[in-house]
Parts: structure tokens; C-alpha cells; sequence
């Protein structure tokens, strides 16, 4: 079945996905680069604009790629929940 195919693909996507928001290391440069960005861009000063710009486009790619593995991971989870209810014999949404 093609469908439970693409489920349990997205399954495993998405426990991968899981392991890599709870890696130490990943967590540690996650935030290392948040603050080192935030704190950059707080102390540029007024006469850089585009030093700003640069810091503030580079915490909001940071944190695009947090909420894409994130919802990856979400994702996962939800394929999982469906091939449990298939499992179970309930209809599959």
C-alpha cells in the first residue's frame, strides 16, 4: 500500500527528526548561535544597518530551521498516530 508507504517514511523522518532537536550538541549550537547573533545585533551599532540586517536575517533563518525540523517531527508523529489506527482497524484521516 502506497499510502502506508509514505506514512512510515514520514514516520521515520519525523524520529529522526525528534533525535536531532534533543542532540546536546545540536541544542548547544542552536542556542550558542542564537545568543551570539542577538547579542551582535543588539550592540551594532547605529551608523551599520546593514551589519543589522545581516544579524537579524541570520536569527530568522536560525530559527527556520528549528521550526522545519520541528515540523518535520510533528509530522512524523502524526503519520505514526495513523498507522497506529490502521492498526486498530479505525479510519485513517
Amino acid at each position: 500500500m502506497a499510502d502506508e508507504g509514505r506514512l512510515r517514511e514520514e514516520m521515520n523522518r519525523g524520529t529522526e527528526a525528534a533525535a536531532i532537536l534533543r542532540n546536546p550538541i545540536f541544542i548547544e549550537s542552536f542556542e550558542s548561535l542564537r545568543t551570539r547573533y542577538a547579542t551582535l545585533w543588539a550592540d551594532t551599532p547605529p551608523n551599520a544597518p546593514d551589519e543589522r540586517e545581516r544579524l537579524y536575517v541570520a536569527i530568522n533563518v536560525l530559527e527556520d530551521i528549528f521550526d522545519h525540523i520541528s515540523s518535520v517531527m510533528q509530522t512524523g508523529e502524526m503519520a505514526g498516530h495513523e498507522i497506529g489506527e490502521a492498526a486498530r482497524g479505525q479510519p485513517v484521516h
